[in-house]
């Protein structure tokens, strides 16, 4: 990644150290981290993944391994960029030519990038959106009501997905579009209330007869199957999910350790008078330590396979297969790393005992944000997508969780 490195205005070791001051303190007190994410648009972050004239932006490895680092330093500010750097993602995929420079420009000059595609009607992961977008005589009208809209309250912009509406299509078509968030009749409501990742905007997103311009348009596609060979970011997102957890499993050992350096007393019967010689805590610290790395590891396994498939696909070419095998390697993860995850975080309160259920400690934050994440959707379905997998031929579902 060094091309791109040299293109960020400032060290990132720098910059992700600048986020992780008071990221506790910020979670604890429900402070919304918008300064962070400013600071990591003004020094180029943002822009990490995308290409220009002088370098590629950074692969998909190379920006997992960077995701995990920006999770160990704030998972919050982390999952906010979720959206953004999906967008990013999109627009290397857009051929040569006006419609990406547009969209580049504006990632380029710090510009971040929120999403509006979940609803709160109709199944998970469904592409038949009760968001329409209908024709008038001067463009479109756009009227719907969004909800999980991580990201959204920090962007400048939104990317709305929508079906189509009172065209001569016999079909119905979803559309990707791109507003400005100040746009009359885009009202974002702050009423995510989760018990984990609670200040990451991921609230509602009310569309009231919002003016679109052909322009706006981004993306049309048929709203059911085809057998057109497509893109899917299912993979990207998934393991995105992954990295925040992976990331926040380094945060845990971090506050492992500190907390077993902090500790003078123990028990009367404990195995060693020093908390710091105790072979059980030591066991529960090097288990938490294990978690994190193999969690890094897999994440960054999958990377590569999500790379393989992006790769040529930046380049117009779709490999069914590499998407497809893209797809089954960041279900694993899931599958791994959820619950390795939630076992760290709980197991990290054995290590500091009843001073470790402190509220000034906020360490509980670790448990909230792992099990938020992984609720995302279900560990179980996923495993028995894996299984049906193996066992009978079953591909995987066809949605974007996968």
């Amino acid at each position: 990644m060094t091309a791109v490195v040299t293109r960020i205005a400032s060290d990132p070791a720098e910059v992700l150290a600048e986020v992780a001051a008071e990221a506790a303190v910020r979670e604890r007190t429900g402070t919304d981290p918008h300064e962070q994410v400013r600071l990591l648009a003004d020094t180029g972050l943002t822009a990490l993944t995308l290409d220009d004239a002088t370098a590629d932006g950074a692969d998909v490895v190379e920006f997992f391994e960077f995701l995990i680092d920006l999770a160990r330093a704030d998972p919050i500010v982390a999952h906010i960029l979720r959206a953004h750097f999906w967008f990013v993602e999109q627009v290397r995929r857009l051929p040569a030519g006006p419609v990406r420079e547009r969209w580049a420009a504006e990632v380029r000059a710090g510009k971040i990038f929120g999403n509006a595609t979940s609803e709160r009607t109709g199944n998970a992961g469904t592409r038949d959106f009760r968001t329409e977008l209908r024709p008038t005589e001067d463009g479109w009208l756009l009227t719907g009501a969004k909800f999980y809209s991580t990201g959204t309250a920090f962007a400048d912009w939104v990317s709305v997905t929508a079906t189509v509406r009172g065209t001569d299509s016999s079909e119905d078509r979803v559309a990707r579009v791109v507003l400005p968030v100040d746009r009359e009749g885009v009202t974002i409501v702050d009423d995510w209330d989760g018990i984990g990742q609670h200040r990451t905007g991921t609230g509602s997103t009310n569309l009231d007869d919002v003016r679109v311009r052909p322009e706006d348009v981004l993306e049309l596609s048929e709203s059911g199957s085809s057998d057109r060979p497509m893109a899917t970011d299912g993979p990207f997102l998934q393991l995105y999910l992954q990295a925040l957890i992976t990331g926040i499993l380094f945060s845990v050992t971090d506050d492992a350790t500190s907390l077993l350096h902090s500790r003078s007393r123990t028990f009367d019967h404990a195995p060693h008078e020093s908390p710091r010689k105790d072979p059980i805590l030591l066991r529960t610290v090097g288990e938490i330590d294990a978690a994190a790395h193999v969690a890094r590891a897999a994440v960054l396994s999958a990377a590569r396979d999500v790379e393989a498939a992006f790769g040529p696909a930046r380049r117009g070419r779709i490999e069914p297969e590499l998407f497809a095998r893209a797809s089954v390697a960041a279900a694993r993860v899931k599958v791994h790393v959820d619950r390795v995850g939630l076992q760290a975080a709980t197991d990290l309160f054995d290590i500091g005992g009843a001073s470790s259920a402190s509220r000034a400690k906020n360490l509980d934050r670790h448990w909230r944000n792992i099990r938020t994440v992984t609720l995302h959707n279900p560990t179980s379905y996923k495993a028995i997508a894996l299984g049906d997998r193996l066992v009978n031929g079953t591909p995987l579902p066809a949605n974007g969780y996968f």
